[in-house]
């Protein structure tokens, strides 16, 4: 684990307004790099990760009032960070939090454009108490209240079919399917708005004066897109949803293998893969695809005939054979597969840090890896308001009394229950799977 004090973000204090995803993800990498992310909690609206709550807990009514601090999404989004209970919508709640924000560097917020202005922490509001301030919202729109979708709210769901994501996803003949189970929209968004950051930080640093950063999240979606965009421009070529095949050439697809629901992903669009392919299928596809427009012509019957062939095969024996063989293949992971993926343990992507509410909680970490500041994690998820007390002491400077004044004056909270801890249903058997996790017994 990297000392804090050799980290690149060491030294920048980052005042995050997140909900859900597009913000706490970008907050999360920078914390994983030495900054101070302070994650500013309301309970009068909360954070929806605070409402989901863990489906072990349901029949257990003696542990409902620390269910907010349970999620698995609190630490996949929150790790490393510091957990402030201030009510912005009141007065007293406002002021702590500019008092704050005149000591943070980076203000980071996902908040609708119209929410932060109707809570007093548009760019102006913010500037006006530190001018030096790098200030990074990421609305679904952007900013600016001229423009047509300025009003609209936006989440990351919804954004994939603004901007036509979903007409690429699902197969040719059925109706758009859709990304339901992950919002690669927030992802995309939050990856922006980490580089804007430290852009932000750089001409900062430069200049001596702070920044408006307006990132899009429309925006930032589209350009996955911009390939087919551009294409469109050039040549008025209209691309829509093809399965899992390849506009270059065929076979490219996912087959069945033996077992339920087993597939296997298979490319083999240029002619000397092919030529591998068939030496491996033998007659078990028509000789005539040994021609390339047939194949790109007749993909359906092709697809039946090399599914018939695959349906036979356990699908990591067949994985293995057309890998070396040259062959672009790999099994369709499930997320079982992933936890013993030793690909993916080996670069410690599953990650297991203390917790104060849980003793400790796993996470996904950092694809990002430096070489000589590789970042670390102190600790998992923060209990709601955990560090209330102590950032407006030790940040801020109020004293013990007024910070009595400001929770009895409902503008700010504390952790509840803080003596209450529950371990997760995993925390006996985990060090099974995430190497280098200890075994609870020996702690």
């Amino acid at each position: 684990m990297t000392d804090t004090d050799d980290l690149p973000l060491k030294g920048v204090r980052v005042f995050e307004l997140g909900i859900a995803i597009a913000s706490p993800f970008c907050g999360k990498l920078l914390a994983h790099f030495g900054a101070d992310v302070l994650k500013i909690e309301s309970r009068m609206s909360p954070d929806v990760v605070r409402i989901l709550g863990s489906a072990w807990l349901k029949d257990r009514e003696d542990l409902a009032p620390i269910s907010s601090d349970t999620s698995p999404y609190v630490s996949e989004m929150n790790a490393s960070k510091r957990s402030v209970g201030l009510e912005l919508k009141t007065k007293e709640g406002k002021t702590a939090a500019l008092q704050l924000l005149a000591e943070c560097d980076v203000f980071l917020a996902n908040f609708g454009a119209r929410a932060l202005a109707e809570l007093g922490f548009d760019y102006d509001s913010v500037a006006a108490v530190n001018p030096n301030i790098v200030y990074v919202q990421l609305p679904g729109f952007g900013s600016d209240e001229t423009m047509p979708y300025y009003p609209f709210v936006a989440w990351g769901p919804n954004q994939a079919p603004l901007v036509g994501m979903d007409d690429f996803t699902g197969h040719a003949d059925d109706p758009p399917a859709g990304i339901a189970t992950i919002a690669p929209p927030d992802y995309m968004s939050a990856l922006h708005a980490a580089i804007a950051t430290i852009t932000g930080l750089e001409q900062r640093d430069t200049t001596g004066e702070g920044v408006h950063v307006d990132i899009s999240q429309f925006e930032t979606t589209l350009a996955l897109l911009g390939p087919f965009v551009m294409d469109y421009d050039l040549t008025g070529t209209v691309y829509s949803r093809i399965g899992n095949r390849s506009i270059w050439g065929a076979p490219q697809g996912v087959y069945p293998c033996t077992g339920n629901e087993r597939w296997i992903a298979i490319s083999a669009t240029e002619a000397e893969d092919w030529t591998t392919l068939r030496s491996l299928v033998g007659q078990a596809v028509d000789a005539e695809f040994d021609d390339a427009s047939i194949r790109n012509a007749d993909q359906d019957r092709l697809d039946e005939q090399i599914a018939a062939w695959t349906s036979s095969f356990e699908v990591e024996d067949l994985a293995h054979r057309l890998q070396a063989a040259g062959i672009a293949a790999h099994v369709v992971s499930t997320n079982e597969d992933l936890l013993h993926d030793t690909h993916v343990t080996s670069r410690e992507w599953y990650q297991v840090a203390p917790s104060n509410r849980l003793g400790r909680d796993v996470f996904s970490g950092c694809a990002v890896k430096l070489s000589a500041t590789p970042g670390r994690w102190t600790e998992a998820g923060p209990s709601m308001g955990q560090h209330t007390r102590e950032i407006l002491s030790d940040v801020v400077g109020l004293s013990d009394e007024a910070i009595d004044d400001l929770i009895s004056a409902g503008g700010a909270f504390e952790q509840i229950e803080p003596d209450m801890v529950a371990t997760r249903p995993w925390n006996d058997w985990i060090h099974l799977l995430v190497p280098g996790t200890e075994d609870a017994r020996d702690l």
